[in-house]
């Protein structure tokens, strides 16, 4: 029983050092392209993204995915005008679309595609809307990366926002070697697919991620996306959480329960890592954690 609970220890102890060892290699390496923000390789200059959003339901979501600063991008919108009129109008009023002749590439499947617009104003050159039936969120990307300028995809699902810098970290490890899909799972997770990797697979219906070799991968250990959510409350109770955990490692000590008070060590180890892993991620994410993360404002000319 007592080996049994030493190993068990050992193995949290490892586990998060090994935890909290990721992600500060990982903050680290950001905060490095950070300071480096302007001395951009002309590889990196060179690579641009499309971000491919379906099942959209908030105009504040596709201002979010125009702030970015970088310039090689484009957020391409897939909507049902029948379902979504209002939207569909809002967006149209709001970033001066026109209708153009919609000229799909044949790499990929697609059907059911009614119109495609435009932004035209300069500022907003990087919008498209695609017009077609609701559908799977499959499809709509395949629609998306029909008509996509550049040759690195991002799938963007309804409630998915990006942060500031993401497009600039992202290029960072585009530009590396043999690179054809980065995902992260911190924050809201997301990938980033090579397009001749998406048209190979024939389309994103048919799990292009298991088309990538493994040593053509590249996961990163920062958040990139997020999704909004309600203030919690959560932190109110940690102290209180903290100062029962604390009462009950002495009492379980002070009354001889060593293995039980072991096992409650291992509990507020596991705590601690996950309450430093919270703030790393959070620095990582150019923010403290719960903070509100603005958007600009594309319609100002």
């Amino acid at each position: 029983m007592i080996v049994a609970v030493a190993l068990f220890s050992l193995a949290v102890i490892a586990l998060a050092g090994t935890w909290i060892a990721i992600l500060l290699r990982a903050r680290n390496k950001h905060l490095l392209i950070d300071r480096m923000h302007g001395q951009v390789s002309d590889a990196e200059g060179n690579i641009g993204f499309s971000l491919l959003c379906s099942g959209v339901q908030r105009l504040g979501q596709i201002e979010n995915l125009l702030s970015s600063e970088y310039d090689r991008c484009e957020v391409i919108a897939v909507l049902d005008a029948w379902q979504q009129r209002l939207l569909f109008e809002k967006l149209a009023a709001r970033y001066r679309m026109i209708r153009v002749d919609y000229l799909p590439s044949d790499e990929l499947p697609v059907h059911g595609v009614r119109s495609m617009w435009r932004s035209r104003q300069r500022c907003f050159r990087r919008l498209v809307l695609l017009d077609r039936p609701e559908d799977s969120a499959a499809d709509d990307w395949n629609g998306a990366a029909s008509v996509a300028s550049y040759d690195w995809l991002i799938p963007v699902r309804d409630g998915q926002y990006m942060l500031p810098g993401a497009l600039e970290r992202l290029a960072a490890e585009a530009g590396q070697e043999r690179t054809q899909l980065v995902r992260s799972w911190m924050g809201h997770p997301f990938a980033l697919f090579d397009r001749e990797r998406v048209a190979a697979a024939g389309g994103f219906g048919n799990r292009p991620v298991r088309q990538v070799p493994r040593r053509h991968r590249r996961l990163l250990w920062e958040p990139l996306f997020y999704r909004p959510q309600a203030k919690s409350g959560h932190r109110k109770w940690q102290p209180w959480a903290a100062l029962v955990l604390g009462g009950a490692i002495a009492a379980t000590a002070a009354t001889g329960h060593g293995v039980l008070t072991v096992l409650l060590l291992d509990a507020a180890t596991a705590w601690s890592a996950a309450a430093c892993a919270d703030q790393l991620l959070a620095a990582m994410a150019g923010r403290t954690a719960g903070c509100k993360i603005g958007v600009k404002n594309f319609t100002d000319s």
